[in-house]
């Protein structure tokens, strides 16, 4: 009540002393107001006397989700981390899995896993997107699971999985609140319990005074136009080694492809885009048209990826163009994108409901990186300028194949919505033939007819720069002024006029002396000024002579004199151009008749309309940062500081003017990039034009930073507050949390204080203003009362010489963070200590640390009194005395006719906020790709217990657990084996000769690369005890062999010494460079086989993989040993039988030489023949020069063969 009584006494007394009112600093005040304003500061004085302290939001150490009764919702505004509740869950479901101990039998094994449905409340709706997920405070890939998410409208309906388990119409929706649910989520990875969940989240407060991209963006293109696999949806992979691929497109931290991200990320920012222009690169060679190629090209030539292979256009990677590389020796560009990833980025974004445009963009790949409206010839006007111009489109390797083949692909695709067939084309549609004729532009007028003939239904054009798609004054002193696109937009083969929007759209300076501050226009990104610049201002009303008129901004009229038609040279009035016929002037008369162009004849297409995030960017709308670039500009008179409000601010006064205008149909802003972000642009590693975002035109992570006007307005209406104006306040605000229960002004001080901002009421609303935007008075001491102004300084030892300021880490993962200000003259002992509970980055919390710190250390006040002449002063104005320094007003008293000023030093704070941080780089999912399988008719060894291969794997990253299969055809195999363990597995460097049976090989070495695996040297008596065993794939087979020592020669290269080769009944062999070596250890395993499937042709697999082999299992470790000792003597051959039965301890005794052998001899023409014996000895064949023996099996099959030259021994 005291507010509206001090209110209503002040206003009478007021218009009874001041019926007229007062005009004080350029405001009209009426007494009325001057009175209340009174009685409102005494109100004001009483309630804040008696108010409670305030306790605004705390910063919690670890965003912890909970499940309580009656816990508060969070609103978060901007990006920031929720832990969320638990609104509802289902009941734990278990799985039992029984099955063997092994592939060969064994104990069965029972394991029961857990999984859980349930639901967490985010927060406040509607969000724009749940951008990370955390599950006990790592990172956690939310495409792993089954989830989905509810931004937290008024429409949104009931979950079905809820609606199913909890009855139909008895599942809430939730409206208003924003929330996840996930499906079943397995447990085990934490520990078969619910995991600790917490989730950035992303939101901007709805019905802002300002529009954000979310609401003004209806259209896209979707770059970055290179980049091998940048629009495949499935991840592709670069293989290194066997078993070692890397994800060349998951870099999101999701296990998907970086595309399939990059589009949930752009509907849910910019959920009205639904017309996207989807750019594909290929390279130019030469600025020249006679000489230039287009190719589609590569980054490298030697690269295997898996699933697919890299092709375009029937050209395969090692066929294809190299792109240059820079002085790293990385390749300047990405890759042109693969045919097929194109085709199914295209199918994908159809399905998503999306009108596709296809825009075959050219890249120049030559020195300095120039635009491809360079592209010229040697001489305009003459008959080589056509010569040049065909070899440039129809040559082998030129234009008109780049677009076919693109238009080949929308149809392999099943079709677009429209289609481009060039673009900014500029230096060839103004080139002139010796007839005047214009070349290029008779190219493409076939050209449209040969892409429309093979895709009959989709909308076609060309997109022109914003200087080339109207009148074309030739400037070489002739007078001519034509229209050379004319003829292709007047084209019953072409929809639509397409045009890349870039004209300036402001000339702002420094200062307040330049022409458009003198106007009244108030910064570059005053919405009113951008309105007028679109049809009005440089390029309309107006146009530069000069550099140096430019300088002095001196402007020349644009006018027709002659036949007043100025839309002729206004490049911006294109409903001028589009709304009139169009008449050449040659020689400076103006023709009777008018081109082929019809006014209002087809709508308008802005294939490109955008801002650079920078300062001043509408004074070049058309430059972009790129330093590679010969082209890289800044807009004039540009900081280069980065500035995103102005890119939000003038997108949303220019894109909804071109929305309401009938003449255009669509606008395609510049630009969504289709690789995820933060990865991009955070991963330079990966991607080389990261650093460019900051001040480029990409739209990416730009449209969930919401501004410091809204979030006051918001928090203010939320309260109650209703009556506030908040169009003073600028910047932008990265991340702030409201939970639990806090008042207005608690809600505020945070923001207050990082932001630096004044409150004061104003006619019966608050008014929200920047500290030290208020206007400043200048007075005299003599119109000063109360002896004039008195000035008080601080005791240097009553001043902080550091401050804390604790903050969320944005860098951090938004864990607390921590910034520290010094400053020298204070007192050490003092430190003060400030938390504020908003997402920052580290710079931008420096710098509001310095600030809080510099006005805290402040050593200078002042009070002075004034009289009738301050009633319109509020706080936060300004007051300075005799041209002095500037004082702002902390405190204002009044007694009788006298006001009391108490005035603060005017310290600068922190520099508004005009851009945010990126955030921190999320780890890289786990991808995983094939392993290297390796499927083994091993010899017989002690591990092996039964029949079947033996099985080994490696693969970087380890899955955690392997499934082999097997079957006779893809679709019928069966598990065979599992391997929990990567396996050692080598391959030879070098070639290794057989080696000796039975005693150390020292004359031979194995020279082997092994990624990820390790051998270790052992003493000679363990090597003999049966240590450092491993299979050899030689030209006999595998052969089981030991080594004693190893040493590392290289990264991941081992040379094994001190060989015994052929053990077990093996045979040694030769092996070839590549030849694979497997260290048996407890992570190879045997596979199971069925009796009937020896010696069928079984195709071998582990699960998951895209690749398999063919293997005929023919039980190698069944077959015989071969024998040994074998001699010829006496006419008689005697050999000794070896085996796995007989002992091979010389403390045993001998086993028995007997058994089935086979003998045959060579007469001289081969073996052939034979006798069966059963000791081991037989006659020598008479006339025979060689005999061999092979010891036969129970299953009648022989084992290897050992030969001897007679007449040897």
């Amino acid at each position: 009540m005291a507010q509206i009584v001090f209110s209503t006494a002040g206003r009478a007394i007021g218009q009874q002393a001041l019926p007229q009112g007062l005009n004080l600093l350029g405001r009209q005040v009426s007494g009325g107001s001057l009175g209340r304003a009174l009685g409102n500061l005494a109100g004001r004085a009483v309630s804040d006397y008696f108010a409670p302290a305030q306790e605004g939001p705390r910063i919690k150490a670890l965003p912890v989700m909970e499940a309580r009764e009656g816990a508060g919702v969070p609103s978060a505004y901007g990006r920031m981390r929720i832990g969320g509740q638990v609104i509802w869950a289902a009941c734990f479901h278990e799985t039992k899995t029984t099955r063997r101990a092994s592939s060969k039998g064994g104990p069965k094994m029972t394991e029961y896993d857990y999984s859980v449905s349930f639901a967490v409340a985010l927060g406040e709706g509607p969000v724009l997107a749940v951008r990370r997920a955390w599950a006990n405070g790592e990172p956690f890939d939310l495409s792993g699971a089954v989830h989905r998410v509810y931004g937290g409208d008024e429409t949104q309906a009931p979950d079905p999985l809820i609606e199913m388990i909890e009855g139909a119409g008895k599942a809430p929706a939730y409206r208003g609140t924003a929330y996840i649910v996930f499906e079943d989520l397995p447990l085990e990875a934490f520990g078969n319990r619910l995991p600790q969940l917490s989730f950035e989240v992303e939101r901007v407060p709805p019905g802002g005074a300002e529009a954000g991209l979310a609401e003004t963006v209806t259209g896209v293109n979707m770059i970055p136009a290179s980049g091998e696999f940048v629009y495949a949806t499935e991840i592709v992979r670069e293989r290194t080694v066997p078993g070692q691929e890397r994800a060349l497109n998951a870099w999101s931290g999701e296990a998907r492809a970086d595309f399939l991200v990059g589009l949930d990320q752009m509907e849910a920012a910019l959920p009205r885009a639904k017309h996207v222009a989807l750019t594909v690169g290929w390279f130019g060679t030469n600025v020249m048209a006679g000489a230039c190629e287009i190719h589609p090209g590569v980054e490298t030539r030697q690269r295997l990826t898996r699933p697919y292979a890299w092709e375009v256009a029937g050209i395969s990677r090692g066929d294809a163009y190299l792109i240059s590389r820079d002085a790293e020796g990385n390749a300047n560009y990405g890759g042109t994108p693969a045919d097929r990833a194109v085709v199914s980025a295209i199918r994908e974004m159809v399905a998503r409901g999306m009108k596709v445009t296809v825009s075959p963009f050219l890249f120049m790949d030559t020195p300095g990186f120039p635009w491809r409206g360079r592209i010229g010839v040697s001489a305009d006007g003459t008959a080589a300028a056509r010569s040049e111009v065909n070899a440039f489109v129809n040559g082998a390797n030129g234009f008109r194949r780049f677009i076919l083949h693109h238009a080949q692909l929308a149809a392999d695709a099943g079709g677009v919505e429209a289609f481009l067939i060039g673009s900014e084309m500029r230096g060839l549609t103004q080139v002139r033939d010796e007839a005047g004729a214009f070349p290029f532009v008779e190219a493409l007028v076939s050209l449209a007819a040969e892409v429309k003939a093979l895709l009959p239904g989709v909308k076609l054009s060309y997109a022109a720069d914003w200087t080339e798609y109207g009148a074309y004054a030739a400037g070489d002193g002739g007078g001519d002024v034509l229209f050379p696109l004319d003829a292709l937009w007047a084209s019953s083969n072409v929809d639509f006029v397409g045009v890349d929007w870039y004209p300036p759209m402001g000339d702002w300076r420094d200062g307040e002396a330049h022409l458009d501050a003198l106007a009244g226009y108030g910064a570059a990104d005053d919405p009113d000024y951008l309105a007028m610049q679109i049809t009005g201002g440089e390029a309309y009303d107006w146009y530069y002579a000069n550099p140096a008129d430019r300088e002095a901004q001196i402007r020349t009229p644009i006018t027709d004199g002659a036949y007043g038609e100025p839309w002729i040279y206004r490049q911006k009035d294109i409903a001028g151009w589009a709304g009139h016929y169009h008449h050449e002037r040659l020689g400076g008369v103006r023709q009777t008749t008018p081109t082929g162009w019809v006014p209002g004849a087809k709508p308008v297409r802005l294939s490109e309309i955008g801002f650079a995030a920078v300062d001043k960017g509408g004074n070049a709308p058309n430059v972009f940062y790129d330093p590679k670039s010969i082209d890289s500009a800044l807009p004039p008179y540009s900081s280069g500081a980065r500035d995103e409000v102005f890119q939000r601010r003038a997108l949303a006064t220019v894109l909804p003017y071109w929305e309401a205008n009938p003449l255009v149909e669509a606008a395609y802003v510049w630009a969504w990039d289709g690789r995820p972000f933060p990865a991009w642009p955070l991963r330079d590693d990966v991607w080389g034009d990261g650093d460019n975002w900051a001040r480029g035109h990409w739209l990416n992570g730009r449209s969930g930073l919401t501004t410091l006007a809204a979030v006051v307005a918001d928090i203010c209406a939320r309260g109650g507050v209703k009556d506030v104006s908040t169009s003073g306040l600028s910047g932008i605000l990265e991340g702030y949390a409201l939970e639990g229960v806090h008042s207005v002004r608690a809600a505020l001080e945070a923001l207050r204080s990082a932001y630096g901002f004044d409150c004061v009421e104003r006619d019966g609303r608050l008014v929200f203003r920047m500290t030290g935007d208020g206007p400043v008075m200048e007075v005299e001491t003599a119109a000063l009362v109360e002896g004039g102004l008195r000035r008080t300084r601080k005791l240097l030892d009553k001043a902080p010489a550091r401050l804390r300021l604790t903050h969320v880490d944005l860098e951090a993962d938004y864990q607390p963070g921590m910034a520290e200000a010094r400053l020298a003259g204070g007192d050490p002992r003092l430190v003060q200590d400030v938390e504020l509970p908003l997402a920052l980055g580290r710079t931008r919390a420096g710098a509001i640390a310095r600030a809080l710190l510099e006005a805290a250390s402040s050593r200078e006040s002042a009070s002075c009194g004034l009289p009738l002449s301050g009633l319109a002063l509020e706080p936060g104005d300004g007051v300075r005395v005799d041209g002095g320094p500037v004082w702002r007003i902390a405190e204002i008293s009044d007694r009788g006719m006298v006001r009391t000023l108490t005035c603060r030093e005017d310290v600068s704070g922190a520099a508004p906020v005009r851009a945010g941080e990126i955030g921190t780089l999320p780890p890289p999912a786990p991808v995983f790709g094939n392993v290297d399988l390796v499927v083994i008719d091993a010899p017989g060894i002690p591990q092996a217990d039964g029949t079947g291969p033996l099985v080994a794997a490696w693969a970087d990253p380890w899955p955690g657990e392997v499934v082999v299969k097997a079957g006779l055809e893809a679709g019928a195999m069966t598990e065979r084996a599992r391997l929990t363990r990567p396996s050692v597995i080598g391959r030879l460097t070098a070639p290794c000769e057989a080696g000796p049976v039975g005693r150390w090989d020292r004359a031979n070495a194995l020279e082997l690369v092994c990624p990820g695996g390790e051998f270790a040297s052992l003493p000679e008596l363990q090597v003999l005890g049966g240590g450092n065993a491993a299979l050899l794939e030689t030209d006999q087979g595998w052969e089981l062999m030991q080594f004693q020592e190893a040493v590392l020669v290289g990264q991941d290269t081992w040379r094994l010494l001190g060989l015994l080769r052929g053990q077990r009944g093996s045979v040694p062999g030769a092996a070839e460079a590549g030849a694979r070596l497997v260290l048996l250890d407890g992570a190879v395993v045997q596979a199971s086989v069925g009796p009937e499937e020896i010696g069928l042709d079984l195709i071998w697999q582990a699960a998951g993989d895209d690749e398999a082999e063919m293997l005929s299992f023919e039980d190698r470790s069944g077959l015989p040993w071969p024998v040994a000792h074998l001699k010829a003597r006496g006419g008689e051959l005697s050999w000794t039988r070896r085996g796995a039965d007989l002992p091979e301890s010389w403390a045993l005794p001998e086993g028995a030489n007997s058994g089935n052998f086979a003998v045959q001899a060579d007469s001289g023409s081969g073996f052939s023949g034979g006798i069966t014996v059963s000791e081991a000895h037989a006659d020598v064949p008479s006339g025979a020069v060689a005999a061999r023996i092979a010891a036969i099996g129970a299953d009648g099959r022989y084992g290897p063969w050992v030969s001897i030259r007679l007449g040897t021994s």
